[in-house]
């Protein structure tokens, strides 16, 4: 099953909340849904609702719990992972419930679950949306990517994020295991614009879990004070900006609206290595400069491959 097969159907769609990028994703396939007669019903925290409405402010949003995770700040993801099991596994079990009851109360033909594995039903037709059929793990942690899939069987049909080739995501999407399963290729949520100039010589997008992000503002600012053209940072929340420069301009803002207008005329966008990230480049076809998270092995791999 293919996205534009999906027509005059209720659907209940989740994105995991590790990171916006799960978020951003999903607007160009929540607008071709909603484009094909399609009712859509959006499970989100309060964050993940606020971009949505961005984009669509006459969709059902239903409150919905983040997972919880906590990031230390030394680089070791899968510490943090393992740090956090328990609170994760108390989530997923409880996703599980609330799923039951969301599907039962609207009459919901078909779910899309974008990497949340709990975010499924035995009641209807239930979609994984991910990039990723293998995880990047080290050799100790391949117990990991084994549960990751097993997961993944649960569902009727995956949808994988990057053409037949793995073009972009490399190993990651190769040796498909999955038979019930589609390449939808990439999705950019600036699919949905008319591409403009581009008029602004570099734009610094600031994202991710802290501490890194202000970790990478910090460095980023200080490369862009030696700079003679102009730096444009994006950045969620408000950083303290020492010697200040007629070349740079910090944008504090949570409107992704205003946010892609910029995005829209980078010559050159600077920005952590998310997938979806990449995606939006592809779109856009931007010169970029992309730096992984610290721990990121994912991140890690697809700037390399």
């Amino acid at each position: 099953m293919k996205p534009d097969e999906i027509k005059n159907k209720t659907i209940l769609l989740s994105a995991l909340n590790w990171g916006m990028g799960h978020v951003s994703r999903c607007i160009p396939i929540m607008n071709q849904l909603i484009e094909q007669n399609n009712k859509l019903i959006i499970a989100c925290s309060d964050k993940q609702e606020k971009i949505y409405r961005n984009y669509f402010t006459n969709l059902i949003y239903i409150e919905h719990k983040d997972f919880p995770f906590k990031f230390k700040g030394t680089g070791n993801f899968e510490c943090d992972l393992t740090f956090n099991f328990i609170q994760l596994y108390k989530r997923f079990k409880d996703e599980k419930k609330e799923v039951e009851k969301i599907t039962a109360k609207y009459a919901v033909d078909i779910i899309i679950s974008d990497h949340r594995y709990s975010f499924i039903s035995k009641n209807c037709y239930s979609i994984f949306l991910t990039h990723q059929i293998n995880l990047p793990v080290s050799w100790y942690m391949k117990w990991i990517d084994n549960i990751h899939k097993k997961l993944i069987r649960k569902f009727n049909f995956v949808w994988i994020l990057d053409k037949p080739d793995s073009k972009y995501t490399g190993n990651l999407s190769r040796n498909n295991p999955f038979k019930k399963s589609e390449y939808i290729g990439i999705q950019s949520r600036f699919s949905l614009y008319t591409k403009e100039e581009k008029t602004i010589p570099t734009v610094v997008i600031i994202s991710g879990p802290e501490p890194y992000a202000e970790l990478f503002f910090n460095s980023q600012l200080k490369i862009a004070q030696t700079k003679i053209d102009k730096t444009v940072f994006i950045v969620p929340i408000k950083y303290t900006l020492e010697n200040k420069s007629e070349t740079i301009e910090i944008i504090e803002s949570n409107d992704w609206k205003q946010i892609d207008s910029i995005i829209l005329k980078a010559q050159k966008i600077i920005s952590r290595a998310g997938y979806s990230t990449i995606m939006d480049i592809a779109f856009l076809e931007t010169n970029s400069e992309l730096i992984p998270t610290p721990g990121q092995k994912e991140q890690e791999y697809l700037i390399k491959k």
